[in-house]
């Protein structure tokens, strides 16, 4: 690694660092790209620290690096680690990658193991380690949930809600519903249903259908109205802004709404009448939307489907719901042809499904499947985002909450294309590499053995999608205008979307009349300041999601210990090969040292292992079989050795 001195730097930039699982950080700015900063240029700054950092000159322009020269201001989030004693020192090792360094505690009556959040205290100029004072025992060594308590709490998410907001949401009721309800449009005679996962408690969507006598069709989609009860500023909107977002744990849901509202008073449950807000278009046979009618309503569900039995009656089950079910499934199949001739890029990416046992030991682990089913309703979510994000636009009046995508880096493209000669993928770029390439690669790839993988090295090239007020369209659904609307139990942006709907539904009328959240703030300025904070909350839901999945991965292979199995290599490193089980797909490593006598050199422009003398060549994609040698569900990690190979 280059020391700070073999560096040219120019500019200097400003920004929030977040600290990286393998060492290194960025630094995200107001704007422009985000500024990579290598391990040891990281001087004392912590993962939320506000920093000031100095760009090398020789870096790309859409792939800045520098070094961090200031931390401006520390982050006053805890650090939340378990205790490892080195002698009389006891040690806090971080969660969630916050410090470079462990913690030093002054305390030493915790033991190895032991769950503790600090507050950072101090960082000596000569110190190794920066210096932590200890807030609380979390957990005990051994106890039950302590991963899952950990995990959760090293991201700031919290597991129970203060007694304010319980006390509050149980004091909700729902209001009275005669024969005319005010404001409202009365749906409950249509005849609209929940598809969701069978382990679903709370339903937030329904769908309707029904062909007109025109010969156009009519399709709805009923949103739970979280807004009727929510309230901008009460205590639970608060709380639910603080959160963000749901985080799905497995088979544990640590909820954005208290359950009062999520799993009752806004669950569409079948044959009770519920608060809603609908969205409903009329399409013709190639998906053309002819019309939209947006509101407040009230409907009544008759029924509840998994996918499982959707997906039966798709496939040519008898059920009381056939012809909605097959006619939906008939528009929503239109709906995705004409997103996907737009450019779409729909990715179906499979992901490790894990079922606990009620002790929370993992039993099985296979890969995810998309059925019709899922793909039929993801369409009818897709086009009520779609059409609410153009209304929102159209209202110059009305700030936006938008979801957007940015454009790939050129240079990611080029990635790309080059990886995919790597794999022996024959696709020329017509003249300058854009960002449609990208959709043409993923099209043309799609009968290819080794697709997920190329899928995979796709998505990691994308830029991550946001919440922001600035309307920049989003690329990978190749659409103009997109917001989140249908998710407002889990998502607090839908929540704010709901409720700058109904603004432009009813402008000088009642839902324009409540009092706006963020006080003396302004609309606006509130606005920018929710899209960031769900942006952040987002990604820390998503990291604590994937790392307590590869937990659970990690524990049921720990019975596998000695077994073989079938893989793929998904990542070259200089030292070793990342292989994934294909039964499982669960990642471990193949270390250098465990290839043979002879010498490997890490090529990479090519990301690939050599052998010195025979030539023998590893790189991505490369059809492996591996032994399971050891596990370390504590470091997070599965070594595997090879058994054979199958190279190019």
């Amino acid at each position: 690694m280059d020391t700070p001195g073999s560096k040219v730097y120019c500019k200097k930039m400003k920004g929030r660092l977040t600290l990286t699982a393998r060492g290194f950080g960025f630094v995200d700015g107001t704007a422009g790209a985000s500024v990579l900063v290598p391990f040891d240029h990281l001087d004392h700054a912590l993962s939320g620290d506000e920093v000031e950092v100095e760009i090398f000159a020789d870096s790309a322009p859409d792939k800045p690096a520098g070094r961090i020269v200031k931390v401006i201001r520390r982050s006053d989030e805890p650090v939340v680690g378990r205790v490892r004693r080195h002698g009389a020192e006891v040690r806090l090792y971080p969660q969630a990658n916050r410090s470079p360094k462990a913690l030093v505690l002054p305390d030493s009556s915790f033991a190895d193991g032991d769950v503790v959040s600090a507050a950072f205290v101090d960082w000596p100029a000569d110190a190794e380690h920066p210096i932590g004072r200890p807030i609380e025992l979390i957990s005990r060594r051994g106890d039950s949930d302590l991963e899952l308590r950990l995990i959760a709490l090293s991201r700031n998410i919290p597991l129970d809600f203060p007694q304010t907001v319980t006390r509050h949401a149980q004091e909700l009721r729902m209001p009275e519903l005669g024969d005319t309800i005010e404001g409202r449009r009365d749906l409950r005679d249509t005849v609209c249903f929940t598809i969701d996962p069978d382990t679903a408690r709370d339903f937030d969507d329904a769908v309707s259908i029904r062909q007109l006598e025109n010969g156009l069709f009519e399709l709805g989609v009923h949103i739970a109205d979280v807004s009727a009860f929510v309230e901008p500023d009460d205590p639970i909107d608060k709380e639910a802004w603080q959160r963000g977002t749901s985080v799905y744990l497995v088979n544990t849901v640590l909820p954005m709404l208290p359950e009062t509202l999520s799993n009752e008073l806004c669950s569409l449950m079948p044959g009770k009448p519920r608060l809603a807000m609908s969205v409903i278009a009329t399409l013709d046979g190639r998906g053309t939307v002819h019309g939209v009618e947006m509101g407040e309503s009230v409907i009544r569900s008759r029924r509840r489907l998994t996918y499982a039995e959707a997906e039966a009656v798709i496939r040519g089950g008898d059920d009381a719901l056939a012809r909605e079910i097959h006619l939906l499934h008939l528009v929503t199949q239109t709906l995705r042809r004409r997103r996907e001739e737009a450019g779409s890029v729909d990715l179906d990416l499979s992901t490790p499904q894990i079922r606990l046992d009620e002790d929370g030991v993992p039993v099985s682990v296979r890969p995810s499947e998309r059925l019709d089913a899922n793909r039929m309703v993801e369409e009818c979510m897709l086009l009520a985002n779609r059409l609410v994000a153009e209304r929102l636009e159209a209202q110059n009046a009305v700030p936006g909450v938008y979801r957007v995508h940015d454009q790939p880096r050129e240079s990611d493209i080029e990635s790309l294309v080059t990886t995919l000669r790597e794999l022996g993928v024959p696709y020329k770029a017509e003249g300058k590499i854009e960002a449609r390439d990208y959709r043409q690669i993923l099209s043309f790839i799609q009968n290819f053995e080794f697709r997920d993988l190329i899928e995979s090295v796709a998505m990691k090239g994308l830029k991550k999608a946001v919440y922001s007020t600035e309307n920049r369209g989003h690329f990978g659904l190749a659409m103009p205008a997109y917001t989140h609307f249908t998710s407002p139990i889990r998502r607090y942006p839908d929540l704010v979307v709901h409720r700058l709907l109904k603004r432009t539904l009813a402008p000088g009328g009642r839902a324009r009349r409540r009092r706006s959240r963020g006080g003396g703030e302004g609309l606006s300025r509130f606005l920018e300041k929710t899209c960031a904070h769900a942006s952040e909350r987002e990604r820390l839901a998503t990291d604590a999601e994937r790392e307590y999945s590869r937990l659970k991965a990690l524990e049921f292979l720990t019975k596998k210990v000695g077994r073989e199995y079938d893989g793929v290599v998904s990542g070259v490193v200089s030292f070793g090969l990342f292989v994934e089980i294909e039964r499982y797909l669960i990642e471990g490593l193949v270390h250098i040292s465990t290839l043979g006598r002879e010498r490997f050199e890490f090529d990479r422009t090519a990301y690939r292992l050599v052998g010195s003398k025979s030539g023998t060549v590893f790189r991505l994609g490369d059809r492996v079989r591996v032994k399971v040698k050891s596990v370390d569900t504590r470091e997070r990690t599965a070594d595997f050795s090879l058994v054979s190979a199958r190279t190019k």
